[in-house]
């Protein structure tokens, strides 16, 4: 049977080099975990990134589309505000689904 002490002079090499890879996976600020954890959030992130300038790019278009015409605008207002002219009246009728 070893003794420990020799044990560990016997391969004191294999140990540091094993106890240096456990403290840089799991324990250090800047583990394999946490590396792993931060890639995950940035491609959420860059996910997200793509998402919204695709709604910039439609809403810049749909802006455009509306201010080039003025009936269009007209129209846009009358949907969504309910603007009306001084001699109407606005009935809204809701479906139920």
């Amino acid at each position: 049977m070893l003794n420990p002490l020799k044990y560990i002079t016997q391969y004191k090499f294999a140990l540091t080099v094993g106890l240096f890879s456990l403290w840089m996976l799991f324990v250090d600020d800047n583990s394999a975990l946490f590396i792993y954890k931060q890639y995950n959030e940035l491609k959420d992130l860059k996910a997200q990134e793509r998402f919204l300038k695709t709604e910039i790019d439609d809403m810049k278009r749909q802006k455009e589309d509306l201010f080039s015409d003025d009936d269009k605008l007209e129209r846009y207002a009358r949907e969504l505000y309910y603007f009306k002219k001084d001699n109407e009246d606005v009935y809204v009728i809701e479906k139920e689904d």
